[in-house]
């Protein structure tokens, strides 16, 4: 469609890319396309941002975008996108179809439109002064809050050595800040008598310290840790307005009901719960007393006390959000809070806010010296301790485990606490003898299959990977292997080399090296050499036998290309792995990308029997070149899978094909409308059962959901 629009902000992203937040502003409401409401946000993504560098907060213009709903993928657990859309008032996604023609737009008298122009500035200045230097992103994410341009292994790494509240802005760093400089503004306010007969010198400094706050959370992006912070600093405030003694938990409560009544919808952000829980723990350990003087024994003991009560209190939260403890945080932290707080963190603010590239170039170069520490703790191979999704009742255990380690010594035994946070080991389920688990996962347009035996697991496939950072191996292969407790698999099978398969390969062939890979591209393949590297034994599913795991028979079942056939039946597609899992109850049929030529081959080398499967999983996504009549009624299936992108530019699945699955009475499910699935094949049950992510996680902010239900 094409109409006018307002920009709101940008946020920076690799090779010259940015991310714009859209508002629709058409000039004739009238004649407005109904698929896009007035004031309505997009998330525009702009490949080559430098065209259009003038573009700043509330400059209005008329573009042609393609637009498409917030619709994402949607697994059985971890991050939901779609909470982060409706959270943010993003009503759908968009890009350029073409230029852009700007229209003269007055100049704003808002203050925030002024704050989000300076942040803009700012962050092309430091774009611009720290071009090339590996510390660039950190920096700004430090300045202005956005983390757009931190690598994932640089967040691999943070969130390892547990120090990741420090790489955005930190609640610590502002208020840090705002004390100094009420202590200077305190100072000042003293040297005259009039001012401290109209607000006492006290007064004064907590104000303008709480002014410099809430100017450097502007600044920052205005994030959940930024609100708590501020809101914390106003009710301190207000506090001394009052006059007489002040709970912290007044102030805590006071603070949590502004940031709700600012934004209803931080809730629903990560940070919210750990910021939060943070500062909930530290004034639960301490009572809310605050000591203004100590001797310097006390303080560096209640620095441990703190970090200690920090640790134990974000035990749960970080386990059921990241599925990892770092041990290695209270060290890191003792030596990176410092130096942030008080050396990286105050020549960035000087450099960023006032411009000066010599206090900037030092930010960055300080910040690779913190690397270097962090470096050598995140290389070790006990810096983080995975912790594999749990159920509710453990959960609870370890949380009242947690509570223990926190209360006063001598009330309760801290053996007793340390036992039931130990709780979080407990294994993870997996299925019975003779039974096999099989996980469809949604990786949009392509395949990532797992299936779970009772001490075993095999992966098909790893997804696309369109760039380092949508890299379904990154965003969903590992994430799923580190809730379910597993640390690498037992095969690695790559049905065929394209890339909505194979993308996700490298990755995880370093981050899960297998103990065997199996895969039907050549020997010579750079895949095939990496996994040798890796020191994974290296097959090709065409010149394999079956094996038995736990009861669960696994038949690869070749596709013999003769050498002076068509060339078609050489191509990648045609010579993707076939696998076929079956126990006495139940079979299941793996196709990768075979299509008509290669059924047709394999029901004339293999026969039907070999091939009848109770559970397909459609060959090609549901293309029309594939899942042929004579091929259907030699597997025989009563279920098909199809795992495929919403709206994908391919028309998977073909209507032909699901008409041709209707007409077998053939049920179909499709990871673009079900979102993941995960089917539980018993011995003992003669129908499998399945669990979709589209009813587990359905909640009000997937509504927009409904029109792509479609096939």
């Amino acid at each position: 469609m094409e109409s006018e629009f307002r920009l709101v902000e940008k946020t920076f992203r690799d090779k010259g890319a940015q991310t714009w937040l859209i508002e629709h502003t058409p000039f004739d409401v009238q004649k407005t396309s109904k698929c896009l409401k007035p004031d309505a946000r997009l998330q525009l993504f702009v490949e080559n941002a430098d065209l259009y560098r003038e573009v700043t907060p509330s400059q209005q213009f008329r573009a042609a975008l393609r637009i498409k709903p917030p619709k994402g993928t949607l697994q059985l657990e971890g991050f939901d996108v779609h909470r982060h859309w409706f959270a943010n008032r993003i009503a759908g996604t968009a890009q350029l179809k073409g230029g852009i023609q700007f229209i003269p737009t007055p100049a704003s008298w808002s203050p925030l439109i002024w704050m989000e122009q300076l942040r803009l500035h700012i962050a092309n200045w430091i774009i611009d002064t720290l071009q090339g230097h590996p510390e660039q992103a950190l920096v700004l994410a430090m300045v202005v809050g956005d983390q757009g341009l931190i690598s994932p292994e640089d967040r691999d790494m943070f969130n390892t050595t547990g120090i990741a509240h420090l790489v955005a802005i930190s609640g610590l760093h502002i208020t840090l800040f705002a004390m100094l400089a009420g202590k200077l503004a305190s100072n000042l306010w003293r040297r005259s008598s009039s001012l401290c007969l109209r607000v006492p010198a006290t007064l004064a400094g907590s104000l303008f310290g709480l002014l410099f706050a809430i100017l450097y959370g502007l600044v920052a992006g205005w994030g959940v840790p930024a609100q708590r912070t501020v809101f914390m600093l106003f009710a301190l405030c207000v506090g001394q307005l009052r006059g007489g003694l002040q709970s912290s938990w007044d102030t805590f409560f006071l603070a949590l009901f502004l940031t709700l009544a600012f934004d209803s919808w931080a809730v629903l952000d990560a940070g919210f719960m750990l910021s939060f829980g943070a500062v909930a723990t530290l004034i639960f350990v301490t009572q809310g007393h605050v000591y203004f003087i100590k001797p310097r024994h006390e303080f560096v003991a209640n620095a441990i006390k703190a970090q200690y009560a920090v640790t134990v209190g974000l035990i749960l939260p970080c386990a059921i959000l990241f599925n990892q403890q770092s041990l290695v945080s209270p060290v890191a932290n003792a030596l990176s809070i410092p130096w942030m707080s008080f050396v990286s963190t105050p020549l960035a603010l000087l450099g960023g806010l006032f411009q000066h590239t010599w206090a900037i170039q030092l930010a960055a170069d300080s910040l690779q010296v913190q690397r270097k520490w962090l470096g050598v703790l995140n290389e070790l191979s006990w810096a983080a301790l995975p912790v594999h999704n749990q159920p509710l009742w453990i959960n609870t255990v370890v949380a009242l485990g947690c509570l223990v380690l926190l209360l006063p010594p001598g009330l309760v035994s801290r053996w007793i606490g340390l036992a039931l946070v130990a709780m979080l080991a407990w294994p993870a389920p997996r299925p019975a003898e003779n039974d096999f688990w099989m996980t469809l996962m949604d990786v949009g347009q392509g395949t990532a299959i797992a299936i779970q035996t009772h001490r075993h697991l095999l992966i098909y496939d790893a997804g696309p990977a369109f760039n380092d950072r949508s890299n379904s191996a990154r965003r969903v292969l590992l994430p799923w292997l580190a809730a379910h407790g597993y640390k690498k698999p037992d095969v690695f099978m790559l049905s065929h080399d394209d890339a909505d398969h194979s993308g996700g390969a490298p990755l995880m062939l370093l981050k899960a090296p297998p103990v065997t890979f199996i895969s039907s591209v050549v020997s010579t393949h750079p895949l095939n050499q990496q996994a040798r590297l890796q020191k994974s034994k290296v097959h090709d599913c065409h010149h394999m036998t079956g094996w038995i795991w736990d009861g669960v028979r696994f038949d690869p079942i070749p596709i013999n290309a003769d050498q002076h056939a068509p060339s078609k039946l050489l191509a990648k597609n045609n010579q993707s792995c076939v696998l076929k899992i079956s126990t006495a109850t139940h079979s299941v049929l793996l196709t990768g990308d075979i299509e008509a030529i290669s059924e047709m081959q394999l029901l004339t080398t293999h026969g039907a029997h070999l091939l009848q499967s109770r559970v397909l999983v459609a060959p090609h996504h549901g293309s029309k070149t594939s899942s042929t009549e004579p091929f259907l009624e030699a597997v025989q299936p009563e279920i098909a899978l199809i795992q495929a992108g919403w709206q994908n530019q391919f028309g998977h699945p073909h209507l032909q094909v699901i008409t041709r699955f209707n007409s077998m009475d053939i049920d179909v499910y499709n990871t673009a409308q079900n979102g993941a699935m995960k089917w539980h094949f018993q011995y003992k049950e003669a129908t499998p059962s399945v669990t979709l992510a589209a009813e587990t996680r359905r909640r009000y902010w997937h509504t927009h959901e409904n029109s792509a239900k479609a096939p």
